[in-house]
């Protein structure tokens, strides 16, 4: 088989300088060049006759938080739910959530608050009982939950990805169904 050609683009005849605009001619360009290229190996050298030094360190979980996930996952998606109904301040969450999540929960808080506003409605604490709780691990470090909250007249359900970070969990993900 006949090694891939590579096609070069043809460099300018002249320099030109930083200071100077491009120019466009319509004369006549040099044809592009056709180079042999070698081909990449069609899979990689077996780990064996790598180096030691280039092989990648062996993945380690973080040490386990003493909080279950189970129950650190109960505890934000109570509070989540208090802090939207207007009875906790979204700051209370800030080391258990990471900034991402803290950006989506604080816009929300504005459109709740404006709705309730708008209702003329005072912020009162809900009554939350909750339901299941469902901790999966994909990975170690991570625990991807569902908990289950039963409301006045309403369930919801909250999923929440939590990670390890500084020896806690933190919520990487949260979505309120």
């Amino acid at each position: 088989m006949t090694p891939p050609l590579a096609l070069l683009s043809p460099e300018p005849d002249e320099p030109r300088g930083l200071d100077e605009p491009e120019r466009r001619t319509d004369g006549p360009h040099r044809p592009a060049e056709l180079f042999l290229v070698e081909p990449l190996p069609a899979e990689p050298l077996p780990p064996e006759s790598l180096p030691p030094e280039s092989l990648p360190p062996e993945q380690t979980a973080p040490p386990e938080p003493e909080l279950d996930p189970g129950l650190a996952a109960e505890g934000l998606a109570r509070s989540v739910l208090e802090v939207l109904a207007g009875a906790r301040d979204l700051q209370q969450l800030t080391r258990w959530v990471t900034a991402e999540v803290h950006a989506v929960l604080r816009a929300r808080v504005q459109l709740s608050t404006r709705a309730r506003s708008v209702l003329a409605d005072r912020p009162i604490r809900p009554v939350l009982r909750i339901g299941t709780v469902t901790v999966a691990r994909p990975v170690p470090g991570v625990a991807e939950t569902v908990v289950v909250v039963h409301g006045r007249g309403r369930a919801r359900a909250v999923a929440i990805r939590l990670e390890i970070v500084c020896g806690r969990w933190q919520a990487s993900a949260l979505h309120i169904l």
